[in-house]
């Protein structure tokens, strides 16, 4: 419970925000603990990823085209137009800067959401992979789910649901808690022959329910979906299509 704790306040050391003591008793705790270090680190990159990143400019044709437009506006006020004219040319500019903008906005948001996309599948591998490091990948090993879906009561805010598949072939292997996203989330780990599969899931928070999308990082396949008001995150090298059957199951 110790490393949970500690996770919970590794955001708020990086910026620096805990008060004195608290962020001596992180520190201390990070250089004693690899699986916090490594959740330290992935932290820092996802920081410095979002820095990167930068903002949106806006389209290199807008200044000319602004330019034109108030050029115009200029030789129809020379004519002895512009009277009757100006309130048009002004909200045809007006228009103009509205739909440049939009368009921004929308190619941002687009980029913000594959940027995170991305991040929470690096992150979801990166977790996977410490998992395997350990002795065991799971804190509760089980494949009855009415031992595994008890064990996360008072662990997190949410009940996951949880279901042995042995007889499709992907059996429970027992389940954990885990850091992805700046979020404490479930795992279930099952397992496909040889291959080990991690499922993280937590609450939707406003995503709507899609297909899954396949992203790949480091040979490890990232399956991400939604459903019934959760987001999922399906990492293994186990292949792609195979993968595929166990996220149709869940």
């Amino acid at each position: 419970m110790r490393c949970e704790l500690e996770r919970e306040r590794l955001s708020a050391y990086l910026d620096r925000e805990l008060a004195r003591e608290d962020y001596r008793d992180v520190a201390a705790h990070v250089g004693s603990c690899p699986r916090c270090a490594a959740v330290l680190a992935d932290l820092r990159e996802v920081g410095r990823l979002v820095v990167a990143s930068g903002r949106e400019p806006p389209p290199k044709e807008l200044r000319g085209r602004i330019t034109s437009a108030l050029a115009s506006a200029g030789e129809r006020s020379r004519s002895g137009t512009w009277p009757m004219r100006r309130t048009r040319v002004l909200a045809q500019a007006a228009a103009l800067l509205i739909a440049c903008g939009l368009t921004a906005l929308v190619t941002a948001s687009l980029l913000v959401r594959t940027d995170r996309e991305t991040l929470i599948a690096r992150d979801s591998v990166a977790a996977h992979v410490r998992s395997l490091l350990q002795g065991s990948p799971t804190q509760v090993a089980s494949s009855d789910s009415h031992t595994v879906k008890p064990w996360f009561t008072g662990r997190l805010e949410f009940s996951p649901p949880v279901r042995d598949f042995a007889a499709e072939g992907f059996p429970l292997e027992g389940a954990r808690l885990d850091y992805i996203g700046e979020r404490r989330v479930a795992a279930l780990v099952y397992r496909r022959r040889l291959h080990v599969i991690t499922v993280f899931l937590w609450p939707a928070q406003g995503e709507g329910e899609d297909t899954a999308r396949t992203f790949r990082h480091n040979g490890y396949n990232v399956l991400a979906w939604s459903k019934a008001g959760l987001a999922y995150r399906a990492v293994s090298d186990l292949n792609a299509e195979e993968l595929r059957q166990l996220t149709a199951l869940l």
